[in-house]
């Protein structure tokens, strides 16, 4: 039986070739797993793609083409040509150095700089063609282009291999240009509104140059929104052209205002009362519509305003204002005739109907203060009109000469000065004492009240009419003088009367007469006082003293005139 050999002994006599074998197996599979890596790509690799020579021979294709002059196009088609080349090579090539990508960086830099020129070329070509027909005006063929020279001077930026190369002031200049040529017809709707504006507001048509003035503020504001950046944009101009138009506003209502005040002047003389009522209130509702909306100070007023209500309160009153006037007439004649009750009815009707105009148009300009003083004053007496008139009628006398005219006996006495003026200012006090302390004026005012009460005219003595009152001769008997008086005044009508029935005419007070006209501060005083001696009352005595004065030693009579 032949011997087998046992596995261990195989594997002893192995041994010395076992770690060579290894080795070698090692070796092919590296090499298999080389073959394996590279074998794809090559593989794959379609039949015309470029190695790395062709990307050399199309790049020195396109720098000939650049070096001999070509057209612009072809060096770009060139050059086109040559990056796809390179951009496939490192596309299939992963093992493509730093070298290939530098070469692919140059190459795009070229055709950068090559689309940059080309483009800025045919930009300041468009420039050039814009600013003439710009100057043409051709407003919106110069807008077109300049818009494209934009565009190709921002392509050219775009594409610039290097800042250096770059032309933004160009860039900012074209787009002020675009701006400013799309702005312009804006700016010219701006000053054609404005110059109408102006010629409307010359022939003062005021809503039209109103009209004008806002589409010029709408051209203006669009223009400052749409194009801030231009020369054309202003937010002063839409100030100046709001002061415009409000001013414009308010010379219109003034003219509006005037124009009715007019007419209502014109309705109102020609005594149409409604008429001239309805323009006013038109012209007072645009004068407070100007003075609620512009508050400038060249058209507000309030007293403007005041003015017209006033217009309207005097148009409105004039009918009733005319019947009270009318019953204040006939009041009067019928005081003059002594009919008193029928005075006293008329009296009352007229006062009514002045204090309702009162009430209902305070500010009417008829409202005369001395009727509405007169026919209050005659109301509240109404009940006593009888009485005065025949207490006064009984003192008074015929003046020589006077063709009519009377004057009372004696001095006004505080009784009679406490009935028609409601008090009595006398130092030395009684009812029948002659009233004293009284000035001029406080004479004047009684006298106007006393021609209410009796319907006639009643004034002061003139020196004239109190010297022919007094007719001549020696002192009457019994006159009051320093010398009889015992320092104080008496009661009036206790010396002898003059030839004419007049008492005191010399003596007891010193009386306030008429002074001629333009006498200006003072007025003369007749007759002397208790205060004076007998001789010097003789002759009779005429001082001016200040009207405004109030003496102890003056007091006053008065002189009623026949009414007409």
């Amino acid at each position: 039986m032949p011997y087998v050999p046992t596995w261990k002994e195989r594997l002893d006599e192995a041994r010395p070739y076992l770690m060579p074998a290894v080795a070698g197996l090692i070796l092919a599979a590296l090499a298999g797993w080389l073959v394996w890596h590279e074998w794809p790509a090559r593989r794959a690799r379609p039949r015309g793609v470029p190695a790395a020579d062709d990307v050399d021979i199309a790049e020195k294709i396109s720098q000939r083409a650049f070096d001999a002059g070509a057209a612009e196009d072809v060096v770009a088609a060139q050059l086109d040509r040559a990056i796809e080349k390179e951009r496939e090579f490192l596309r299939l090539e992963p093992r493509a150095n730093d070298r290939e990508r530098t070469r692919l960086a140059r190459l795009e830099s070229a055709r950068g700089t090559l689309r940059a020129r080309v483009a800025a070329t045919r930009s300041e070509a468009l420039e050039a063609e814009a600013r003439a027909v710009e100057l043409a005006g051709q407003g919106a063929l110069a807008a077109e282009k300049f818009r494209e020279a934009l565009r190709l001077c921002r392509e050219a930026n775009a594409n610039a291999a290097s800042p250096a190369q770059r032309n933004l002031p160009r860039e900012a200049r074209l787009a002020e240009a675009v701006e400013s040529t799309e702005a312009r017809p804006l700016h010219a709707a701006v000053e054609v509104a404005l110059t109408l504006a102006a010629a409307a507001k010359a022939q003062e048509h005021w809503d039209e140059a109103i009209k004008a003035s806002m589409e010029a503020r709408l051209a203006q504001a669009e223009l400052n929104q749409r194009y801030p950046d231009t020369r054309f944009a202003e937010v002063a101009a839409l100030s100046r052209i709001d002061a415009e138009i409000a001013a414009l506003k308010t010379t219109g209502a003034a003219a509006t205002i005037a124009a009715r005040e007019r007419d209502g002047d014109k309705a109102a003389a020609a005594g149409r009362a409604d008429e001239a009522d309805g323009l006013y209130a038109v012209a007072a509702e645009a004068q407070s519509d100007v003075n609620e909306k512009f508050p400038g100070p060249r058209f507000v007023s309030r007293e403007h305003a005041d003015e017209l209500a006033a217009k309207r309160d005097t148009v409105l009153s004039a009918a009733l204002l005319a019947r009270a006037a009318e019953l204040d007439r006939e009041a009067t004649a019928t005081l003059g005739r002594r009919q008193t009750a029928a005075a006293a009815e008329k009296i009352s009707l007229a006062a009514a109907l002045f204090e309702k105009v009162v009430a209902e148009f305070p500010r009417s300009r008829s409202l005369e203060a001395g009727l509405r003083s007169k026919l209050a004053y005659l109301a509240s007496r109404r009940g006593d009109l009888g009485a005065l008139q025949g207490q006064v009628d009984v003192r008074l006398a015929p003046l020589p000469g006077g063709r009519g005219s009377r004057m009372l006996k004696t001095e006004v006495s505080q009784e009679l000065y406490g009935r028609v003026m409601g008090e009595n200012p006398s130092r030395h006090t009684g009812p029948a004492l002659p009233v004293d302390l009284v000035s001029w004026d406080d004479a004047q005012e009684f006298c106007r009240r006393l021609a209410w009460l009796l319907g006639a005219p009643v004034r002061l003595p003139t020196e004239a009419k109190f010297r022919a009152a007094l007719g001549e001769g020696a002192l009457a008997q019994g006159t009051w003088t320093a010398d009889s008086s015992g320092g104080h005044s008496h009661e009036a009508g206790q010396s002898q009367p003059s030839a004419a029935g007049f008492y005191d005419l010399a003596g007891n007070l010193a009386e306030w007469l008429q002074p001629p006209a333009g006498a200006g501060e003072t007025a003369p005083v007749a007759g002397g006082s208790y205060l004076d001696a007998a001789g010097a009352l003789r002759p009779l005595p005429v001082v001016p003293v200040e009207k405004r004065q109030r003496a102890r030693h003056i007091g006053f009579r008065v002189v009623v005139e026949p009414t007409e």
